[in-house]
């Protein structure tokens, strides 16, 4: 199920219920009133304060005791108090107040609440509403009457959430409602493509109870607070709850002291809101939509259009930058063997798990460092371990396996890719099957026992290896197989429909847009179905739509779009890389010029400076451009180290002029350029065959300034 919190459903309404103090089941016509303002969902043992005293106080006036009283502590008492509760009640008697127990104490509001047949009016509607957007509209669509169609949809909506099909509106069917996400209520509502619902800007109420298998701007939310405090999120504010976007909840709540549930939870969102607070609110950057619709695939979230006064954003290159208390995984390991081979004792050894030892470690290095001793790897920080960092050559990739993640592990795999190995999936910071496969490759053709692991030797190898043949293309069927987030066309399309014909609501139709509603509802037809819910087209998902893999669609064509200058100052190099499947379900959309940091970065044509991208903790693209065309056509540049002087926001440039400089900002293991291209402000175009076209990699004097 879809676990964002529940959209207050107010205004007009023809029915409503009485949730405060009213014995269950309701019945007959009853009002609305007003739920407490506490957020009291998600509550268990070890809470404390008001929320837990508003629950304590709904519990006495249900009848149940609690012993000790409304006492604001969530102890042992309170916790059999609810279970009782519960098993009055019909809900899955687990001692902690979720929704489904939150709405039957009356304090959360759940209009829809006993709703049964022979109802009418609006708040039907927006039964009916709700039920479609879960892929379970009632024959006959909005109506506002509740007859046997609805009861039926009512009975199918309950089974797919393993709930008993009474064809009524009891509590845990009003919560599962709740939790679905809906474009708009009432008849008139319109339903446009794949827009997420608009998210309830400053309010932590809406983050209560996302966690894996969430999607949309709530999400997103998170993962920009987290992004913002230091915490990897491997692959960026995408607005897909997955399993990395969990690791990265539970390094946050390590860090300030919560149950490591990687989930969000009232106690987590309260924190989150406060941390977003100290960064400047909860209105962040507009983004844009898809990749395929204009936004270059490297930065699905950029920062706000400025830069600081000289036009350079901070560079810090090392992996460990952002590292803090709570913070987990490869890039914590590295950093700790780092702080050994740096002659500080790290309690515990390299463990990959930032606490309070590591932190001491920290600080004993920053004191012999002369730098403020904050605990964390501020960019100082960083930079005094790369500087003074003993042992051998990427030690820091020493001990990475299948399991690991982080900015190290995507080092790594741009060291493997710069070597020549072909990588599927590219540096996206995960070592997964593909990564190990090509770590063997690597280790095979350097003369070293394929273990699929990195040892001292295959890390020593990356930083010198020796020549290999040119990577052979795939043959494993990466040509054909199903659509993907962000494709437009016909494969879309044919899923779209596959999903239509199996009783999935599509918002937006088949319009052959593979977006967020798209997403949605592959994942609902992978929960109805029992399949893994990961919202991405899979073998087993293709199969039980009925879907045969077939081939991707092509590039857009480059009619009109010519390049006047080759991009990058050599000596550099680049292959073709366009497609390769990223992190998120992106591709990757453009082609990378690896090259020294420092180089110069040209204009490839007359054009205007129409937007800046600024690097920040777990940014994909890092420091950027756009450089754009009278006919909206732009270029993207991204990973940059700074801007040249006198360039900025609006800025017009002529081809051949300087323009910034090669950089390893963002998501990136080595220096290098990532260049798209967008004809006429749409979908990118293959890049390769027009920079291959005007290959200036060989020419290493600086091109005359006009």
């Amino acid at each position: 199920m879809s676990t964002n919190r529940p959209r207050r459903l107010t205004a007009s309404v023809a029915f409503g219920v009485v949730l405060a103090l009213a014995p269950l089941p309701f019945t007959g016509t009853v009002t609305e009133a007003e739920a407490p303002s506490v957020v009291v969902t998600g509550l268990a043992r070890g809470a404390r304060g008001e929320a837990v005293r508003a629950v304590q106080d709904a519990l006495m006036a249900q009848g149940v005791d609690v012993p000790g009283g409304v006492d604001g502590i969530f102890g042992a008492a309170t916790e059999q108090a609810v279970r009782a509760f519960q098993e009055s009640n019909g809900i899955r008697a687990s001692g902690e107040v979720d929704l489904a127990t939150a709405i039957a104490l009356g304090l959360e509001r759940s209009p829809l609440l006993g709703l049964t047949q022979g109802n009418q009016g609006d708040l039907v509607r927006t039964l009916q509403d709700t039920l479609a957007a879960a892929g379970h509209a009632p024959r006959g669509g909005t109506d506002g009457v509740f007859g046997p169609a609805t009861t039926t949809a009512v009975s199918d909506f309950q089974r797919a959430r393993g709930l008993s099909p009474s064809g009524s509106i009891d509590v845990s069917t009003a919560a599962e409602l709740s939790s679905v996400a809906v474009g708009g209520t009432g008849p008139n509502a319109s339903a446009s493509s794949d827009a997420e619902p608009a998210a309830v800007s400053g309010s932590n109420a809406t983050l209560v109870g996302l966690a894996i298998g969430s999607t949309g701007p709530q999400v997103e939310r998170v993962q920009r607070i987290l992004i913002g405090a230091g915490f990897t999120v491997v692959g960026g504010a995408d607005g897909v709850y997955g399993a990395l976007t969990a690791n990265a909840v539970r390094s946050f709540q390590n860090a300030n002291g919560l149950p490591l549930s990687g989930s969000v939870d009232a106690t987590t969102a309260d924190t989150l809101a406060l941390v977003e607070a100290r960064q400047g609110g909860a209105d962040s950057p507009d983004v844009d939509a898809s990749p395929s619709g204009g936004t270059p695939t490297d930065d699905p979230a950029p920062g706000d259009d400025l830069v600081r006064e000289d036009g350079h954003d901070p560079v810090v290159a090392s992996p460990f930058a952002g590292l803090q208390y709570g913070s987990l995984g490869a890039d914590v390991a590295a950093l700790q063997q780092a702080l050994i081979d740096a002659g500080i004792a790290v309690r515990g050894g390299a463990d990959g798990a930032y606490g309070p030892a590591t932190r001491d470690a920290v600080r004993s290095f920053q004191r012999a460092n002369d730098l403020e001793q904050t605990g964390r790897i501020d960019a100082a920080t960083a930079d005094a371990l790369a500087s003074r960092r003993g042992g051998a050559a990427n030690s820091e990739l020493v001990g990475l396996k299948a399991g690991s993640l982080g900015n190290t592990v995507a080092q790594l795999q741009q060291a493997l890719i710069d070597a020549g190995v072909r990588l599927r999936g590219g540096a996206d910071g995960i070592f997964g099957p593909a990564t190990a496969s090509a770590v063997r490759t690597f280790q095979t053709a350097q003369g070293l026992e394929a273990t699929g692991v990195v040892d001292a030797a295959t890390a020593a190898a990356l930083a010198a290896p020796t020549p290999m043949a040119d990577p052979q293309p795939d043959t494993d069927g990466d040509e054909v197989g199903f659509a993907v987030y962000g494709e437009r066309g016909d494969r879309v399309r044919a899923l779209q429909q596959a999903l239509v014909d199996a009783g999935i609501t599509v918002r937006g139709g088949v319009d052959g847009d593979f977006g967020g509603a798209t997403a949605a509802a592959v994942m609902e037809f992978q929960r109805q179905r029992g399949l893994t819910v990961t919202g991405k087209v899979d073998a087993a998902t293709g199969a039980a739509l009925g879907l045969a893999p077939t081939a991707p669609p092509s590039a857009p064509a480059a009619t009109g779009v010519t390049l006047s200058v080759f991009p990058v100052q050599g000596p550099c190099h680049f292959g073709d890389s366009y497609g390769y499947p990223r992190s998120g379900g992106r591709v990757h959309l453009g082609v990378d010029v690896i090259a020294p940091e420092g180089n110069l970065l040209y204009a490839v044509a007359d054009g205007t400076i129409s937007k800046l991208y600024r690097d920040y903790p777990g940014s994909l693209a890092g420091n950027g451009v756009r450089l754009q065309l009278a006919d909206g056509t732009y270029f993207f540049y991204a990973h940059m180290s700074g801007l040249a002087d006198g360039v900025g926001l609006g800025t017009k440039v002529v081809a051949g002029q300087i323009i910034g400089y090669v950089g390893n900002t963002g998501n990136s293991g080595t220096p290098h350029l990532h260049f798209e291209i967008h004809p006429q402000g749409g979908a990118a175009i293959n890049p390769y065959p027009l920079v291959k076209a005007i290959d200036g990699c060989s020419r290493t004097e600086p091109l005359p300034q006009p």
